[in-house]
């Protein structure tokens, strides 16, 4: 058997996240586009060794999560590493806050997905229509500097704080977090290693071993010991991240009650079945269905009612977003930042129950009533 010295095998290949350097650059229209040739999106693919193209892709990624954290630094927000404490060269997870938190009366809490980095919300939206809009900067524009706001409305503006459960494994090498996507990418000895192994002691991080542990962090140890005393709380639950919040705030309601205005969840993964089966209190089931809102993905437009209601325990409404799960929050967050606005102005607001009931179409387009009747024709009778 043949063994080929280290030597010998071909480099791990390597880009800098850089997008100038990697051909692109940031049209008037804040898209990504090819220096070469202006007209020409993005495309990741530049090797048939799908090695090159993973780590060229990740390159660009970086480079483009290096531009929207620089963008939310100038819409004052600032990173916090967790745990609480932890200097640049510890083990830490970072987060983004608002730099005044601490003086915010109302403070808007984001639970993102998994999959994406602080700021990030879609690849896709970035790639087709631009980094604004495929990333919470927008988001934070329209919620921190709204046009016609004098400095009092402009105090009383809510401070944000968002989530980071994505980048939960400690990288050594970078001295920095990254996501699982990202450590399969980092470099390795050769173009033909496979990934490093990940050590649970080494390259986990305290207090923040998963998502679920992540969530909790925050409600444990950052909005106790950040936030103003009395502050209320608007929260933003994407997917499973949502359902892990929504989990915790079930088993704490007591202590949580009178902080959260409500909760909008973002192509929602609870059950509230399952969260009345493990002992959720009857004031919480009550919170979820009148002060809580859904927003699904459907073909129907924007905010019409859509089923869900006997999963999630409250009323369900269409995100405006028929096929992609990251695409929610793009398409709706306008809509749920007015409707927090609507709870905050009235304190005694709740969401009136309804029951979205499918029309047997079937049965309407045949033109006979629901239920067995003797007038409808048989196929005998049709056939005579």
């Amino acid at each position: 058997m043949f063994h080929r010295l280290s030597h010998t095998l071909p480099p791990d290949p390597q880009f800098p996240p850089d997008l100038e350097k990697l051909g692109f650059f940031v049209n008037d229209k804040d898209q990504i586009r090819s220096i070469k040739n202006p007209n020409s999106k993005y495309k990741h693919k530049i090797n048939v060794n799908e090695r090159v193209n993973q780590v060229y892709k990740n390159a660009n990624n970086s480079a483009i999560r290096n531009i929207v954290t620089n963008r939310l630094h100038l819409l004052h927000l600032e990173t916090l590493r967790l745990p609480l404490g932890a200097s640049a060269t510890d083990k830490h997870v970072p987060i983004l806050v608002s730099e005044d938190l601490a003086n915010k009366d109302r403070v808007i809490v984001y639970f993102g997905e998994r999959a994406y980095e602080p700021g990030l919300l879609a690849w896709r939206v970035i790639g087709e229509t631009g980094i604004k809009y495929g990333s919470m900067v927008e988001f934070i524009e329209n919620l921190t500097t709204a046009p016609n706001r004098d400095d009092q409305q402009q105090r009383a503006t809510p401070g944000i704080i968002i989530a980071n459960p994505c980048q939960l494994l400690w990288y050594r090498g970078g001295g920095r977090a990254v996501s699982d996507t990202e450590w399969q990418e980092l470099p390795r000895p050769s173009g033909v290693h496979e990934a490093m192994r990940v050590d649970r002691t080494k390259n986990v991080i305290e207090g923040n071993e998963d998502y679920i542990q992540h969530v909790e962090y925050l409600f444990k140890h950052v909005l106790p010991s950040r936030l103003k005393s009395g502050a209320k709380l608007d929260i933003i639950g994407c997917e499973c991240t949502g359902a892990a919040a929504v989990e915790y705030l079930s088993k704490n309601w007591r202590e949580w009650s009178g902080r959260v205005n409500g909760i909008s969840f973002l192509n929602p993964a609870h059950d509230v079945r399952d969260l009345i089966e493990q002992g959720a209190s009857p004031d919480f089931v009550e919170f979820i269905s009148k002060r809580c809102r859904a927003y699904i993905i459907s073909d129907s437009k924007l905010e019409a009612p859509v089923p869900g209601r006997e999963v999630y325990g409250c009323n369900c409404y269409s995100s405006g977003e028929d096929s992609y799960p990251e695409n929610v929050m793009v398409k709706c967050w306008g809509s749920v930042l007015d409707w927090f606005d609507v709870l905050n102005n009235n304190p005694d607001y709740e969401e009136i129950e309804f029951i979205y009931v499918e029309p047997e179409k079937d049965q309407i387009e045949l033109g006979w009533p629901v239920g067995d009747s003797e007038d409808a024709p048989t196929n005998r009778d049709q056939s005579t």
